[in-house]
């Protein structure tokens, strides 16, 4: 048992596994998907077939075949589907039930609220359809993943997958029910919001300027930053500033807080101090300290300027007036439920 799941990406798909694996035949880090794909005659990662790295794709006009894995069906032979560019469907048969994965992230695209409404539909018959049935004793389920590039059903019986497969076929292939979303963390920045739009339409070098001179940042004391960092970390981390992995950038004070794109978002916590780096905490599994995630948020300060370095927060309240603090905690307060908590505790009646 651990604490948290590592779920590693494939180098192709960008798919995270938690049976990812480093192929030698490939020389690259594969999911199950791309290594029955790649490694056998159902496709080759040359460049011919490989996603371009830093452009948001081109939706394709005509409907896209899927590549079906875990499942027989009829007058179906994926063999014949050569190439990464594909929708994905992936049968899982777990115990009683069954699961169907569907997955977009070859294509670099997402599924569109239309898609995932036509999915939402085909869940919601199928439910209908075993309601009566005394033998399904489980709920019938639409998962989003956080972009909406999967969308998974569960609670199928095995015996009904096909004709399930059947009714999703039209949809996984279907471009119009589709978004280009671009391929995770090759060149744009990936936005993580509730805001229907778009992720992936801001170049790197928009958000961090340093990047397209290529000149240090007068304000980040890298020679500390190596001093303190494993050379492996800090040359991956380097990497994840440069193609544009850290997102939420604040820096209050002494205070750097960010959000790092790796294997899934990581939320970073640092403390500065005239650019260098004094101490760091990271949401990843890595014991290290700093590790890549910490290193790619401290590179990714010197675009920023810090707030408030010029005047203490103690001074900044002494000088607001009562009407003015109360105005700025009610504002706060609406937006945040556990400042609103606090408050009560704090002011409310015993």
């Amino acid at each position: 048992m651990v604490e948290e799941e590592t779920r590693r990406p494939c180098d192709w798909c960008r798919a995270h596994e938690l049976t990812a694996w480093h192929s030698s035949d490939l020389n690259c880090t594969v999911c199950p998907a791309c290594g029955r794909i790649f490694e056998t005659p159902l496709g080759e990662p040359t460049a011919e077939n490989a996603p371009e790295e830093d452009l948001l794709p081109e939706t394709p006009t005509e409907p896209i075949e899927p590549i079906v894995l875990g499942a027989t069906l009829p007058d179906y032979d994926p063999i014949e589907l050569v190439g990464s560019n594909r929708p994905l469907i992936k049968h899982r048969e777990k115990n009683k039930y069954a699961e169907l994965v569907l997955e977009l992230e070859r294509t670099g695209h997402a599924f569109s609220a239309d898609g995932i409404a036509a999915l939402e539909e085909i869940r919601s018959n199928y439910a209908d359809q075993v309601a009566d049935d005394t033998a399904h004793q489980t709920d019938v389920t639409l998962e989003i993943g956080m972009t909406p590039r999967t969308v998974t059903i569960k609670g199928i019986f095995p015996e009904d997958s096909s004709s399930v497969i059947g009714t999703c076929w039209d949809i996984v292939s279907d471009p119009t029910k589709w978004y280009p979303i671009g391929w995770p963390e090759q060149g744009w920045i990936h936005r993580r919001s509730a805001d229907p739009s778009i992720p992936g339409d801001e170049p790197v070098v928009d958000a961090f300027p340093r990047l397209q001179t290529q000149t240090p940042s007068q304000s980040v004391d890298l020679e500390t930053l190596r001093e303190v960092t494993e050379p492996a970390r800090y040359e991956r981390g380097s990497r994840y500033y440069e193609r544009g992995s850290v997102t939420d950038l604040e820096y209050v004070d002494d205070t750097l807080q960010a959000t790092v794109q790796g294997s899934r978002p990581y939320d970073v916590q640092v403390i500065l101090s005239q650019g260098s780096y004094v101490s760091g905490q990271c949401s990843c599994p890595d014991d290290a300290v700093p590790c890549k995630h910490i290193v790619a948020a401290v590179l990714a300060s010197g675009d920023v300027e810090a707030v408030g370095g010029d005047q203490s927060l103690d001074t900044l309240l002494a000088a607001a007036s009562a009407e003015e603090l109360r105005s700025v905690l009610t504002e706060v307060a609406d937006e945040d439920i556990r400042l609103r908590k606090r408050l009560y505790e704090e002011f409310g009646e015993d």
